[in-house]
């Protein structure tokens, strides 16, 4: 048998926030088990595959885009694939100039990004948390956030992370592992 489970929706009380408190431990199991690493990159790799096809301003536009400066268009996308596999939503700043064209996409932490939405569960604002205790949080309006999110489920207002199914299965398989270990 298994727990039953309610969707994380919006609440008819007023706004509802949503911050991803497992971050952290999804991207330790990344970091530190090669077979699903492996996965993601794998599904991260395929899907931005020979790049992207656009008309020719589009193209000049896109390849024009560095992130944090060492970065392309396939770059920032592979990684915001990864990162939205890992913890289930990834976050990109859109930068534009004075006269509102896109100049750059910012990939952002997701363990300091909050969703807020509405009664009816329409996204009305990003928080941007302070890694700096005291500060207050940057807020983004939804235009100004590329946001993906993997495997919502009915009406969600996050992503599900692939790690999220696969938890149970690392943990029981480094258990195993290290029982083996001390076996031998």
């Amino acid at each position: 048998s298994v727990d039953r489970e309610t969707t994380d929706a919006a609440s008819e009380a007023g706004e509802t926030t949503w911050r991803n408190q497992d971050w952290s431990q999804y991207l330790g199991y990344d970091k530190t088990i090669p077979e699903l690493r492996a996965v993601v990159d794998a599904v991260a790799t395929w899907t931005v595959g020979k790049g992207f096809q656009a008309n020719e301003e589009t193209t000049m536009l896109l390849d024009a885009i560095e992130g944090f400066g060492k970065d392309t268009f396939n770059t920032i996308l592979e990684n915001m694939i990864r990162t939205m596999q890992i913890g289930g939503d990834s976050f990109a700043e859109i930068i534009r100039d004075g006269e509102g064209n896109l100049v750059n996409l910012k990939p952002l932490d997701p363990s300091v990004i909050a969703i807020v939405v509405n009664p009816k569960g329409i996204i009305i604002r990003y928080e941007q948390e302070s890694k700096v205790k005291g500060r207050k949080p940057k807020k983004f309006q939804p235009i100004e956030i590329l946001h993906l999110a993997r495997n919502r489920i009915a009406d969600e207002i996050h992503g599900t992370s692939l790690i999220e199914s696969l938890e149970w299965i690392i943990k029981a398989k480094n258990e195993v592992q290290s029982i083996f270990k001390t076996v031998m």
